[in-house]
């Protein structure tokens, strides 16, 4: 038997306790493993935490850039976090710091053109993240559509 055959066997009538016990069977087991193989741990969690957090960490936000391949010919950020964070800042926008990172370096990445101004990519970064139809967490929404 899978792990997920044997949690959907048991889903439906689990409790709250029982979920309570589950997460901490597998985080044990997760910690044993990281015992041995902390890298692999570590991008288990990152996974998760790309599946079920509904904005962006530090962490994922980095990982999801590093992985772009950018229209220009290059792979990974633009912009590092410290220069999307001062543009952030120097804008007066009101969005969360690592959603802004992503967003503005996947707006270079998908939308670059040969002479467009920095100031092109702001604006379209500010344009997708302040729509007043998207959903909140649209950036987390929008790389999992992607890539889900």
């Amino acid at each position: 038997m899978t792990y997920k055959e044997l949690i959907k066997k048991y889903i439906d009538d689990a409790s709250e306790e029982d979920m309570e016990a589950l997460t901490d069977k597998t985080n044990k087991f997760v910690e044993e493993v990281r015992m041995h193989h902390p890298e692999l741990v570590d991008k288990f969690l990152m996974k998760i935490d790309l599946v079920l957090n509904p904005h962006f960490t530090e962490e994922t936000a980095k990982y999801v850039v590093s992985k772009m391949k950018n229209k220009d010919g290059s792979v990974g950020e633009h912009w590092n976090k410290e220069t999307t964070d001062k543009v952030l800042d120097s804008m007066g926008f009101d969005f969360r710091r690592c959603d802004w990172y992503y967003v503005l370096n996947m707006i270079y990445s998908d939308f670059y053109k040969s002479g467009r101004s920095d100031e092109t990519y702001i604006e379209l970064a500010n344009d997708f993240l302040s729509d007043v139809d998207a959903p909140e967490g649209k950036a987390k929404k929008y790389w999992k559509a992607m890539h889900y």
